[in-house]
């Protein structure tokens, strides 16, 4: 067994955070999860309990009904095992090799400086606790492990049916604490990869470097209608600005943004000009900085604008004047933000974009640009899909539409929702509030995949997640370990 990290001494209920620091110290990014998926099958053997795969790396452990009624229906847990991977860039940390050092802070844990993985290594260590410390009663188990989450939800998406017999779910990957959550918007990502030119550019043009960086970021469902800067954005407000006031300006490189499901919080170009116009771009980016910085400090207060003269090469390539602006504008266009919220649903988005990632390097003949847009209803999530490849088709680039995943519609009587509210009711001593998401859950595509599935889902209290500053709640764990052991003993 792992040695367990002190930010985890003494908290209950014990074996969640015992499995919880094992998964800490385990690298499981997206496309990794085979030591993970080893961690939790060498347990379900010490346990007596049996274990299958699917070709994609889905595991399901199956768990004997223990004191449970003869007709006890099988009940399925379910969480992914794999996390997003952000770092502050001050952080040095191999995702592929390096542990998750934990720390405590009052009743929360967080991380040291990246992504604690909460994310959903709290559900899956949850499941783990009822395998090796099973309440006094339930029914037969089938405790789903899946791969490939963040990415696009690809686990579900490739999950064989067969490996799934129970038709109760219980996704334990959500992040209210009080909360069950019946439904969800589906998702998917644009990718545009925009052709470019390079020109020589006389000797002596000075180079500058812009860096954005310290802004909080957020997760691109959940946080995308609060007030969160996305750095690509601000990026593009500086081209702008620059480029009014400097016609020769030329873009040698840009960089922003690590995964689709996260809203920015770094970027950074390199940019050159003709040195009498050096002048005329230090005053616009004094101005445009300004402004940025009065619009965004209450609200993003480690914000910083960088801007700094790296040298005078003795011959370069930057990007044309023409692609120049063909990339500031994209970065412009491209829509990022709440498009629409929702009628039925009163407080919640409906419709949304993160432009989520902009990457050109130094010598790069192409430039590539990700969006992720989420909806709860399936055409306008075309819509906005539409919209941004309209953008590109309009500068030539090149469209990757990739598969999305459906949202998850609540279903209008649900039997396993009114035992999940008696269970809330029992440990909370209150009715828990019944919402949905503007997240990806991998409910939707098991609801396609498992024919009359009943599902629900809650978790403990996770802020930030998707950040370096997501953390867990102590307290709102043990409970939701409660509210689950009392949800399986109703059930069995």
């Amino acid at each position: 067994m792992t040695p367990l990290p002190p930010a985890y001494f003494g908290l209950e209920p014990a074996a969640v955070w015992q499995h919880f620091g094992a998964l800490n110290h385990i690298p499981r990014p997206s496309g990794r999860e085979d030591a993970a998926r080893a961690y939790v099958q060498n347990l379900a053997q010490n346990h007596g309990a049996t274990w299958q795969t699917d070709a994609r790396g889905n595991l399901v452990v199956r768990v004997a009904a223990r004191g449970a009624r003869p007709d006890a229906p099988i009940v399925v847990m379910q969480s992914h095992l794999d996390m997003v991977c952000q770092k502050r860039p001050d952080v040095t940390h191999d995702f592929n090799l390096d542990p998750i050092l934990p720390r405590r802070d009052g009743d929360k844990i967080f991380a040291s400086g990246t992504t604690l993985g909460a994310d959903n290594g709290i559900g899956a260590a949850i499941m783990l606790a009822i395998l090796t410390n099973p309440p006094a009663r339930h029914g037969p188990l089938e405790l789903l492990f899946t791969v490939e989450e963040e990415t696009g939800l690809l686990g579900a998406a490739h999950l064989d049916g067969e490996l799934v017999r129970g038709r109760l779910l219980v996704n334990l990957d959500s992040e209210e604490g009080n909360e069950i959550t019946v439904g969800c918007a589906g998702g998917a990502t644009t990718n545009l990869f925009l052709p470019v030119e390079r020109e020589k550019v006389a000797t002596g043009f000075p180079i500058i470097s812009i860096a954005i960086t310290g802004l909080a970021g957020g997760h691109s469902g959940i946080q995308i209608g609060e007030n969160l800067g996305n750095a690509i954005k601000i990026l593009g407000q500086i081209l702008d600005a620059g480029s009014e006031d400097c016609p020769d300006l030329r873009l040698i490189s840009l960089d922003g943004g690590t995964a689709h499901n996260a809203i920015p919080r770094d970027a950074n170009a390199v940019v050159c000009v003709p040195p009498e116009q050096i002048g005329a771009f230090d005053a616009a980016f004094a101005r445009i900085s300004g402004e940025i910085e009065a619009k965004w400090r209450a609200f993003e207060p480690d914000l910083r604008l960088e801007c700094e003269e790296v040298g005078v090469p003795g011959s370069l390539f930057p990007l044309s004047a023409r692609h120049t602006a063909q990339v500031a504008g994209l970065v412009r266009d491209l829509p990022h933000g709440v498009a629409k919220m929702s009628a039925r649903f009163e407080g919640k988005v409906q419709t949304s974009s993160n432009l989520a990632e902009v990457h050109g390097e130094l010598d790069s003949e192409e430039i590539t640009f990700s969006v992720s847009n989420r909806s709860f209803v399936a055409d306008e999530l075309h819509e906005m899909q539409q919209k941004v490849a309209d953008l590109g088709r309009a500068t030539g680039a090149r469209i990757e539409a990739r598969d999305g995943y459906p949202g998850w519609e609540p279903r209008g009587d649900s039997p396993l929702l009114h035992t999940a509210m008696r269970a809330f009711e029992s440990v909370m001593g209150k009715a828990p509030h019944i919402e949905v998401v503007h997240a990806g859950l991998e409910c939707g595509l098991l609801c396609e995949k498992l024919p009359d599935l009943d599902a629900v889902s809650f978790g403990p209290l996770i802020r930030g997640a998707h950040t370096p500053e997501e953390w867990v709640s102590i307290p709102s764990t043990a409970e939701n370990f409660a509210v689950l052991n009392a949800l399986l003993k109703r059930l069995g």
